[in-house]
């Protein structure tokens, strides 16, 4: 298959496409990092030209984000995809859509199944909630055939931002650092990056063989939840660190609560999920090697070490 990904320069997207590679698919990048904006249509339109799928990926990231920018949210995260609508529609290509988990808000029982209530609490959720609404909708009125995926906590390689959650615990426990934790009580549903690039790779297949106005999605959960509180002291563990729990912060006002997903509509597609401890284990090692190698600039570890000071 000929397949283009927007935001094939990020985390999932980068570690998807050489996936992709390595099994003979053409994989075309669009990234910002490229000078590719995904609000540019033409451009995107002929970087589309003769794909059999778009994987869209390059969105604005990040509730945070949203919420300090969030006309830029709506613009990029749903006029972004009115792009990638465009280009796949002209070209007869299916779409699979990267989602989120947050577009449950605070889910009204644990675990979360595809068909429960979605309920958005932010900008950032009501974009993806929306993008999900538009893309059944041209399934069904266009005849496109497109899959959504919502992902939850994906973690694992040295491509992550750092100032993630699991990267900053990760480096900081590494680097000897005592921690803040926000919002410790809350469950997280850490998916691995290992396990998710399968089931990828699965729906990607799934929808080149699908009929016109196709319309599926699914959680990408590891269906192991775990307290954030509990992911710090494991981590803790894993790196035999000097580090401590020196304080906790509140959630802030536009977070949600409590997740967990099951994850057995996903499983037929080729996931299957590692125990936290060992994908963790494995995390400490590559982020070991990164930091030996000279991986994160000074500038990226800067940003991190103020997290917590720029979102109070």
């Amino acid at each position: 298959m000929r397949i283009l990904i927007t935001g094939g320069l990020g985390f999932i997207g980068s570690h998807l496409a050489d996936a992709l590679k390595a099994k003979g698919h053409e994989v075309i990048v669009y990234d910002l990092k490229a000078g590719e904006n995904i609000l540019d249509v033409e451009k995107l339109k002929q970087k589309a030209k003769g794909v059999d799928g778009i994987i869209h990926f390059a969105a604005m990231q990040r509730v945070i984000l949203g919420f300090r920018k969030p006309f830029d949210a709506i613009e990029h995260n749903v006029m972004g995809l009115s792009n990638v609508l465009n280009a796949a529609l002209e070209n007869n290509a299916w779409v699979l859509f990267g989602s989120s988990k947050t577009v449950y808000g605070q889910p009204k029982k644990l675990p979360v199944k595809e068909g429960d209530e979605k309920n958005p609490t932010n900008i950032y959720s009501l974009t993806k909630y929306v993008s999900e609404m538009i893309l059944n909708d041209f399934c069904r009125n266009y005849g496109l055939r497109a899959a959504v995926v919502r992902f939850s906590t994906i973690f694992g390689s040295e491509r992550d931002l750092l100032d993630r959650a699991i990267p900053t615990f990760m480096y900081k426990a590494i680097s000897n650092i005592d921690l803040v934790v926000e919002d410790p009580e809350r469950t997280l549903d850490p998916v691995f990056i290992d396990d998710l690039i399968p089931a990828l790779m699965g729906m990607a297949e799934l929808l080149s063989k699908s009929g016109k106005g196709f319309f599926d999605d699914f959680n990408a959960v590891s269906s192991q939840p775990v307290r954030i509180i509990d992911a710090v002291n494991l981590i803790l563990k894993i790196t035999n660190s000097k580090a401590k729990i020196i304080g906790t912060k509140p959630p802030r006002s536009y977070d949600f609560g409590n997740y967990a997903g099951d994850n057995s509509k996903i499983q037929k597609l080729g996931f299957k999920a590692m125990p936290l401890e060992s994908a963790l284990k494995i995390y400490h090692q590559r982020m070991q090697a990164a930091l030996q190698t000279g991986k994160y600039s000074k500038e990226e570890i800067d940003d991190m070490l103020k997290y917590y000071d720029k979102t109070n």
